[in-house]
Formats: structure tokens, C-alpha cells, sequence
């Protein structure tokens, strides 16, 4: 009887961590895992590669491996600037400034096709001190790349995070809040030892 009873006390102390790991994973597949995620950003994926986008920087092809390995801020313009697309490029340069000592391994970048890049040069320029003006060779080719990350690029007002190797990896659209910006500039800063 005693023995019956070792067995049957054996098999439950070996038989409930399977049981555990077994139903925490389906817990978690079946949709019912953590909701929460640690960036205010949305992460592209897949992450989108700037060399591969045909864009120009200086009247060249732009080519990361020639660049300064820097953090990236992205806005993409594909008319005229408005009102939100402006809180936008203010949003960036105060979250850029308020990165105090970090802010040099960060630069600031306007991408937009050539018909309208003279004229945000112009406008922008004086006011925004340090920005940097990306030219969109293929419009249609750019589009279709972030469609396939599921982002309609022109929809809404954007900004996104490239990081140091050109590889385009968060994305913030509409009203952006430039205190959760800021909060998730510092934990890429913090985490990474390049740019």
C-alpha cells in the first residue's frame, strides 16, 4: 500500500511541470497571453531596409555604408506639409533635444519626392535647424515596400526610428506623443552601443 502510494506521489511531482508548460502554452496560443508591449512605437515587420527604397541624400544614392553611423528620425512627405505633418517635425526636434547628451547619435531626416523638396527645404530649413532632406526617387516602389509591413505610408503624419545599419524598425503615425517618443529613444539608446 505504501509503496502504491510512493509511486502515485512520484508520478505527480513528475507529471505537473509538464502539465504547467503544457497549458501555458496553449494559454498563450490561443490568444489569451500578455496584451502589453514595452515600446510607445509600432515595430515594422518585416524591418525595411533604406538602402533598398531608392532614395537619394546630397544628390547621390543614399548608402548607408557611407553614412555616419547614426539613429535615424524618418519623416516621409509626399505633398505639401500640413499643419499635422509640421507638430510632427517640432515633435521630433524637441524629443532630439531633450536627449541632452545623446541627442548627436540621433539625426534628423525629411524624405519627400524632388517636385516638392525645394519648396520643404525652404520652408523648413530656417526653422528647423540639423534636419536633412532625403530625396524619393520611386514613389511607387517606396509605398509598396511599407505596404508590405502593413503601413499605408501617407495616411496620417509619420515618423520612424531607422537604426545606425539603415534598417527602418519603429513607426508612429497621427497625434504623436512626444513624452512616450522620447521614453522609447532613450531605451534604444540604452540598449544599443552603436550610433
Amino acid at each position: 500500500m505504501s509503496q502504491n502510494r510512493g509511486f502515485y506521489i512520484a508520478l505527480t511531482i513528475f507529471l505537473i511541470p509538464i502539465l504547467v508548460i503544457t497549458l501555458s502554452t496553449a494559454w498563450y496560443y490561443l490568444g489569451f497571453g500578455p496584451k502589453t508591449k514595452v515600446n510607445y512605437g509600432d515595430l515594422l515587420e518585416p524591418t525595411l531596409y533604406l538602402g533598398e527604397l531608392d532614395l537619394e541624400l546630397d544628390y547621390q544614392y543614399l548608402d548607408i555604408d557611407s553614412m555616419e553611423r547614426k539613429w535615424m528620425l524618418i519623416t516621409f512627405i509626399k505633398d505639401k506639409c500640413d499643419e499635422a505633418c509640421l507638430e510632427t517635425i517640432y515633435i521630433a526636434r524637441q524629443v532630439n533635444v531633450l536627449l541632452a547628451r545623446e541627442q548627436g547619435r540621433f539625426k534628423r531626416y525629411i524624405a519627400s519626392p524632388e517636385n516638392e523638396l525645394s519648396l520643404l527645404k525652404s520652408s523648413l530649413s530656417s526653422n528647423y535647424e540639423n534636419l536633412n532632406f532625403i530625396t524619393i526617387n520611386n514613389l511607387s516602389l517606396l509605398e509598396e515596400k511599407f505596404e508590405g509591413s502593413q503601413i499605408n505610408l501617407f495616411e496620417a503624419p509619420n515618423l520612424f526610428v531607422a537604426d545606425p545599419l539603415g534598417n527602418v524598425i519603429l513607426h508612429y503615425s497621427g497625434n504623436i506623443d512626444g513624452k512616450k517618443l522620447l521614453a522609447d529613444l532613450k531605451k534604444l539608446l540604452k540598449a544599443s552601443k552603436i550610433g
